[in-house]
């Protein structure tokens, strides 16, 4: 397998269509993921978030996401309430994190919710809104950030690989232009998270540990500069919860302390970035994920 291809279309017709090429990168990881994303394909898993096509169209704007968060919200506590406000504004990150800490708190971490007396005699759809409410959190924050986007995920492929040693060397803190990464898929925050948002509600520290076959394209590129920016403010962030890092179990020093992203692939196609770009605010859907 030397591609990626990732087909977008129109929300209400399959038929017109656009295709995403990708060629693999050579690293140790990729065979990894690959595995992942092959046993999602065996057990005809769908992509958990057609829609998370961030910033490319016009479809997935603020005023549709708080909305929808506010919908989800009334419908989880008609079943049990566990929120009991809604979001009156998309651009307070604290309301933003309180929301996240109740689902944190909630659904547990990865497959802890298949254990959890709080999802017993309840319908299933209690716990899909409840993790759809804190997916569309993290849409608010692409959405405010104005970063360019597709997310790739699959909620019921079991989250049990973790990173070895050798894997957190192939980590960088750079994004590049049409490139695709892999998506932290852990619940709670990890370091740059919380070194972004401030997050005083957050209840558990969780660094990147496990990986999936979740992956993330970015439509961006950050620079120099900014990549040594973000590098100084994450490693200043450790410096200054070290304490609070240590009891959960990590050292400053730690392997699993590694920010950033592995990238995975890189489009492969001869067109520019500007038309690619305009091509891209037509679809509005990922129909599909293939590896070939």
């Amino acid at each position: 397998m030397k591609n990626v291809i990732v087909r977008l279309s129109q929300k209400n017709n399959s038929s017109n269509f656009f295709d995403l090429k990708f060629k693999l990168l050579d690293n140790s990881f990729v065979k990894k993921w690959i595995k992942c994303v092959l046993i999602a394909q065996q057990k005809q898993l769908p992509i958990s978030e057609p829609w998370a096509i961030y910033n490319l169209n016009k479809d997935l704007d603020a005023n549709f996401i708080k909305n929808k968060i506010n919908e989800l919200i009334t419908k989880v506590d008609q079943v049990q309430k566990l929120f009991g406000f809604k979001l009156e504004d998309l651009h307070s990150q604290d309301t933003l994190n309180k929301i996240h800490a109740i689902f944190e708190k909630n659904h547990g971490k990865l497959d802890e919710w298949k254990t959890n007396p709080l999802f017993k005699n309840k319908p299933d759809s209690f716990r899909k809104n409840l993790s759809e409410i804190n997916q569309l959190v993290h849409a608010c924050e692409s959405i405010i950030s104005g970063t360019k986007k597709i997310r790739i995920v699959w909620f019921d492929l079991p989250k049990v690989n973790k990173f070895t040693k050798s894997d957190y060397d192939l980590f960088t803190n750079q994004i590049k232009f049409g490139y695709l990464y892999y998506l932290y898929c852990d619940v709670g925050k990890n370091i740059e998270s919380l070194c972004r948002d401030n997050d005083d509600h957050h209840h558990d520290f969780v660094p990147n540990i496990h990986y999936s076959a979740d992956c993330v394209c970015f439509f961006k590129q950050n620079s120099k500069r900014e990549v040594e920016k973000l590098e100084l403010d994450y490693k200043n962030y450790i410096e200054k919860n070290k304490q609070k890092l240590l009891k959960s179990g990590y050292h400053v020093k730690d392997k699993n302390l590694t920010t950033g992203r592995i990238p995975l692939a890189k489009l492969d196609m001869a067109i520019s970035q500007d038309k690619l770009l305009k091509r891209l605010k037509n679809y509005n859907n990922i129909q599909s994920f293939l590896l070939i």
